[in-house]
């Protein structure tokens, strides 16, 4: 081998061997609920009969310990940033073959959720929780290949991370404790400005809205019920010219089908949409806050007859 060979060689070991360790180094689990979230989807322990789904308002918002029974286990499959469009492809592509048919979704509604600016996440950027046949089966769409491939590496994945780690910055996995992790929950805790005011003006964009029904279809096709439930907002820290036109949609969604909605941002407004102590930002419940909403919730899904229900529906 002539000595710009060698060279040559030397060079792409040394690189190959820099990338590996920086893999090593970026692949730290940001988000330490996501791929647990994907285990119980792809090898369930859990098996939960009441299954929650929506995006991180939901994620956070909603505490699966506080809505169990001895009878009835519940597992929170809602995941940040996502659309009825990836919790379409998700349903259909990693929780429908894998898991066994809940009696329930409970389906946690907002009404920035048909606007894809506002919840971005798509499905094959989870590629890295992927079983290996599962990722190798997903090459098939030309589409998203350049990305579901890339998001399987750290340092390509985590690259917005590179400078913040080096400097120590607070990491995303700080805010969320693993330690309070229970069935697809965990606890959002950090703090920001509350007092601001943010503007959001959410579209309705018909992709998103025609992904939602498409959804609602294959549960009516299983013969799995279905709740809508909004979680708080911090009432005082936003502000929109859309809220009222989105939540109509979402109204005549419920109507229409006959799904119940227990909506807890414009219907039943309680002290918690006011209390400052309970939220991260507007959006978003802290651990404190999802606490004591889910006790709301559960007493108003008793009051609705919901886990007689459920008891029944375990019960075959």
């Amino acid at each position: 081998m002539t000595l710009p060979y060698r060279k040559i060689l030397l060079f792409l070991l040394i690189l190959v061997a820099i990338l590996f360790l920086m893999n090593l180094w970026m692949d730290k689990e940001t988000y330490p609920h996501f791929a647990l979230q994907y285990r119980e989807a792809f090898d369930p322990k859990v098996k939960a009969d009441v299954i929650i789904m929506g995006a991180s308002h939901a994620t956070h918002g909603v505490h699966p310990r506080y809505l169990e029974t001895d009878r009835v286990k519940v597992f929170n499959f809602a995941f940040n940033g996502a659309s009825p469009v990836f919790n379409l492809n998700w349903y259909k592509k990693v929780f429908q073959p894998n898991h066994s048919k809940p009696s329930c979704v409970i389906y946690g509604v907002h009404w920035v959720m048909f606007d894809g600016q506002f919840l971005q996440r798509k499905f094959e950027q989870d590629s890295k929780y992927f079983p290996f046949q599962f990722f190798l089966g997903e090459f098939g769409d030309f589409r998203t290949f350049n990305t579901l491939v890339l998001n399987r590496f750290a340092f390509i994945r985590e690259r917005r991370q590179i400078m913040p780690r080096i400097f120590k910055k607070k990491q995303p996995r700080d805010v969320y404790p693993v330690s309070r992790y229970y069935h697809g929950y965990i606890p959002f805790e950090t703090k920001r400005d509350l007092d601001k005011g943010d503007l959001a003006n959410p579209k309705i964009e018909p992709g998103q809205v025609k992904a939602f029904e498409k959804l609602l279809n294959e549960f009516k096709r299983e013969g799995i019920r279905v709740v809508f439930v909004q979680i708080p907002d911090y009432i005082p820290g936003r502000h929109s010219s859309t809220m009222e036109s989105n939540m109509e949609l979402i109204k005549k969604i419920a109507e229409e089908r006959r799904i119940p909605f227990l909506d807890y941002e414009t219907g039943k407004v309680t002290e918690i949409n006011y209390n400052r102590d309970y939220y991260v930002d507007w959006a978003h419940l802290n651990g404190k806050g999802s606490e004591a909403f889910s006790k709301v919730l559960r007493d108003d899904l008793e009051a609705h007859g919901f886990y007689q229900y459920w008891s029944r529906a375990k019960d075959g």
